[in-house]
């Protein structure tokens, strides 16, 4: 396997120039510059007013190894701090630039400026030489959405079981959704490979209940309940099979990487006492940009009832355990784990597909969401302490 590797020692499966836009303002400049400069890929906040969440998601989105060098778009009277955001940026030793509209002249010289820029960047990008990798060099993040009664029974355990051996091999799994996992304390706990880890999940499982509570709503939806699923437990128990076996290393915080290999928690929830609350997670676009900020370079992401959800930063294999929906929705649809449904397959099986696919994705092959031109993301506003950042 080969990858690209950054100045600061991380290697990357994809070698994009990201364009960020710091306000919705000067998304459609920026919008403009990706889609003249092929290679580039369209990414940003849309808030005026500065947001601690927003502000560490763009930094590290322009710090991940997937991403080559960075061009930052900015109107010039939001409140984001443009200077700051590229000098936190460049720390990782990319190339970082800025564009100001307001202050070089407007729509039609901000785009041609930008084109001049990114343009240049990506021909750099190109000249990156690749370097072999191995999977201590990876990141996986792991999410379910769209889930339904075969989550539970086929995609979540499949993806667990590629988990387990991709660490086995070296690698590191981050799985978060607190909400999704109450009811499930006593596995998390005896998983965890310290006290000090199982503290932690105890923490973090309690605040999830209180948001719950407090927003009068827990993490199971109507297409959740259509697909069959009755409890938050019942959904949990699901959810939970997709971190596999292994124990907890550690959990991480919002933007947060890991320190070694193995396998993560990513905690999102903070104290929700006192505060203006927010919904924990408002799309499953904002999942997948919470993983990437922690540093996985590929997602895996299991569903029931489908999604057709990508990401601009890295690639998302879809796992679907549902066969109707997999007939449904093939084009989709990278990994069928309806045969265990259907008794052709056993979740062995599907878990060594999953690890193949893994391992031909980082070498170039692009998953179905990247070949369709799938790059949803979303970074909301943060309310108070409710999302603290680590």
């Amino acid at each position: 396997m080969k990858g690209y590797r950054r100045p600061d020692g991380r290697i990357g499966i994809r070698n994009h120039v990201a364009v960020i836009y710091t306000v919705e303002c000067s998304r459609h400049v920026a919008d403009m510059i990706v889609r003249q400069t092929p290679g580039s890929e369209l990414i940003g906040f849309a808030g005026c007013y500065s947001d601690p969440y927003a502000f560490r998601m763009l930094v590290e989105v322009g710090r991940h190894p997937n991403v080559a060098a960075v061009l930052l778009v900015s109107l010039g009277c939001e409140s984001t701090n443009l200077q700051q955001l590229a000098s936190e940026i460049g720390t990782a030793g990319k190339r970082v630039e800025t564009l100001v509209v307001q202050e070089c002249g407007g729509t039609i010289k901000t785009i041609e400026r930008g084109c001049v820029l990114a343009g240049a960047m990506v021909e750099e990008a190109h000249r990156i030489e690749p370097v072999p990798m191995t999977f201590s060099d990876l990141i996986v993040g792991v999410e379910c959405g769209g889930s339904d009664t075969t989550s539970g029974l086929a995609a979540n355990p499949a993806a667990g079981w590629a988990v387990d051996r991709l660490i086995d091999l070296g690698g590191t799994a981050i799985f978060s959704e607190l909400p999704e996992l109450l009811g499930t304390e006593p596995y998390l706990v005896k998983r965890a490979r310290t006290e000090e880890v199982a503290q932690s999940v105890r923490s973090g499982l309690e605040r999830a209940q209180k948001l719950g509570q407090a927003l009068g709503q827990f993490a199971i939806s109507v297409g959740n309940q259509l697909g069959g699923l009755t409890t938050i437990e019942e959904k949990s128990l699901g959810a939970l099979a997709k971190a596999g076996t292994k124990p907890i290393e550690g959990v991480l915080k919002t933007a947060e990487r890991p320190s070694r290999s193995g396998l993560y928690l990513l905690d999102k929830v903070g104290d929700v006492e006192g505060n203006q609350l927010g919904h924990y997670e408002i799309n499953d676009s904002d999942g997948l940009i919470s993983l990437i900020a922690s540093g996985a370079q590929l997602i895996f992401f299991t569903t029931g009832r489908g999604s057709v959800v990508g990401s601009a930063v890295s690639p998302v294999i879809k796992i679907c355990g549902n066969p109707n929906t997999c007939e449904r929705l093939a084009d989709d649809i990278d990994i069928d784990a309806g045969t265990i449904i259907t008794g052709s397959a056993m979740v062995a099986d599907v878990g060594e597909l999953i690890v193949d696919l893994t391992q031909a994705v980082i070498n170039g092959r692009q998953t179905r969401s990247e070949s369709l031109g799938h790059k949803e993301y979303s970074i909301p506003y943060k309310p108070g302490r409710a999302c603290d950042v680590g």
